[in-house]
């Protein structure tokens, strides 16, 4: 059977515009999906750091761009004196101990946290907010945290991200979407947002024909606002 590869990042803002995008191509093609954690905040950086007009801009182009729109919440943490810590390291580390205390519902894990930190604005690494979302799924506080400390949820968390950066090459652009077809071959849908629509069509074709990895391509910013394709 196919299965999706999905490399995303809790930080990354058109991932969480994505989200729509990526549950209906899950109800549509109701394959595996591997959750991958990137790495956009390769060192750790405030919220408030991102409070500049020209970032306040890029976000409305976000909502305006993918139809989610970002909440009071996080745009709280954009003042100054009222920023939380941004690190992928972390936060993969936590993708990696949600995935051993709820197996089986990475994808939607991923999406609540991003959620959780662009709509509501919570601190997804402060252990309190951690563990409010992570109750959804009957996950303790206690249990989350001693998971958190342990070594092999820092060695999977760590071989996940480098297997990610392996797949993605030089176009690292989140979110990515990869299908890997019967036949063992891996082919790119989705290089940063795109409408339904389009990866669909693109999904559709690799099936069919056979699109290889690096002929997809879209679109794409990264935190800071800049682009690139």
């Amino acid at each position: 059977m196919p299965f999706f590869i999905y490399i995303t990042d809790v930080f990354c803002p058109w991932c969480f515009g994505f989200a729509p995008v990526m549950r209906k191509i899950s109800a549509a093609h109701p394959f595996p999906v591997r959750v991958l954690c990137g790495n956009l905040v390769d060192e750790p950086a405030n919220t408030s750091t991102m409070g500049t007009p020209r970032l306040r801009a890029f976000f409305q182009r976000l909502s305006d761009t993918t139809g989610r729109t970002l909440g009071q919440g996080f745009f709280r943490l954009l003042d100054e004196g009222q920023g939380v810590t941004m690190d992928s390291s972390r936060s993969a580390q936590l993708m990696a101990a949600l995935k051993k205390l709820a197996p089986g519902h990475a994808l939607e894990q991923m999406e609540t946290f991003q959620e959780a930190f662009y709509k509501e604005g919570l601190d997804v690494l402060s252990l309190a907010d951690e563990a409010k979302v992570a109750a959804r799924w009957g996950i303790g506080e206690k249990e989350l945290e001693d998971m958190l400390r342990s070594d092999k949820v820092r060695e999977t968390a760590s071989r996940d991200m480098a297997e990610a950066e392996d797949i993605l090459g030089d176009f690292v652009v989140y979110p990515s979407l990869f299908v890997r077809t019967d036949d063992g071959t891996l082919h790119a849908v989705a290089r940063g947002y795109a409408p339904f629509e389009e990866v669909e069509a693109k999904i559709e074709d690799a099936l069919g024909r056979g699109a290889s990895l690096d002929t997809v391509s879209a679109d794409a910013c990264g935190l800071d606002g800049s682009c690139c394709r």
